[in-house]
């Protein structure tokens, strides 16, 4: 079971606005995560998720289908 997030979806987002708004303005992205004091790993992954979501969104959840009925 993974562990719970450190932060709330609310500050995730207003750290990513804010590390965006840096990479933006030429940062490295070494010192945007000093700056947020998170890790450089966290921030990457994040990042990588934001992009991927926005190009690639997520399919709508499913319910399993009940394989009994279709017999």
């Amino acid at each position: 079971m993974p562990r719970p997030s450190r932060y709330s979806p609310a500050e995730k987002a207003a750290i990513l606005t804010s590390a965006r708004e840096m990479l933006a303005a030429g940062v490295k992205r070494k010192d945007v995560a000093a700056h947020l004091e998170i890790n450089i790993a966290s921030l990457s992954g994040w990042l990588r998720e934001q992009t991927l979501d926005q190009l690639l969104p997520p399919p709508p959840p499913t319910m399993p289908r009940n394989r009994a009925r279709s017999r």
